[in-house]
């Protein structure tokens, strides 16, 4: 009686173990499966996201550079006749704030600008208009006198001694006046530019706003 009640403990007891090695293998088995599916969700959003981001790169906004790029072409569009006269401006229009003259070492009142060029780089004249005068200014070196179809004033100086035109010629928008020079005796470690002044009804105005 007592072997039967022993085999009989043993029989449940191997039974109880056999179900916890089964319960055991089946949790293994699901927290597997979960994981896995865990893992291709996440690699699926991950692909997901990297193909948003490079569709959304289409639409996006410009870059700093770009901006700078689309200034300063619309800077250049702007002044588009700046070549007209050289190459660009290294000294501005200032008739309240005093700026540095290299030549004299003063800061003074510079109502005019100073154009960077090459040595006996073409000068053209930034409008229709009549030529007043063409003389040797004390200061400014040669220069050229033409008041436009809109009575503007320009003076160009500091050109070489060739001149292309004289008084009484009417000029066109773009044609050659003469040759960029350093005949400036007040601006001469400028080195080779255009003074360029402008006048509006005897008024000095920054030629600047005038060079579209």
């Amino acid at each position: 009686m007592k072997k039967k009640l022993l085999e009989k403990d043993a029989f449940y007891l191997s039974l109880f173990i056999c179900i916890c090695i089964i319960a055991v293998g089946g949790i293994w088995f699901t927290n597997k499966n979960v994981n896995n599916l865990l893992s291709n969700n996440t690699a699926t959003k991950s692909e997901d996201e990297i193909h948003l981001t490079k569709e959304k790169k289409k639409d996006v906004v410009p870059t700093t550079t770009d901006s700078e790029q689309n200034l300063s072409k619309a800077r250049e569009a702007e002044h588009k006749k700046i070549n007209y006269l050289g190459n660009q401006v290294v000294r501005s229009y200032s008739d309240k704030e005093p700026s540095y003259s290299e030549t004299l070492e003063v800061w003074e009142i510079h109502k005019a600008i100073d154009v960077e060029a090459n040595e006996n780089q073409e000068v053209k004249s930034l409008s229709n208009g009549t030529v007043l005068d063409v003389y040797d200014n004390d200061k400014y070196g040669m220069s050229v006198k033409i008041q436009s179809s809109d009575n503007t004033v320009f003076v160009y100086s500091s050109l070489s001694k060739n001149i292309n035109v004289k008084k009484g010629d009417k000029v066109t928008d773009g044609q050659s006046i003469g040759y960029a020079g350093n005949t400036s005796d007040v601006e001469c470690l400028s080195g080779v530019h255009v003074h360029l002044e402008a006048y509006k009804n005897n008024t000095a105005i920054n030629p600047m706003s005038l060079l579209e």
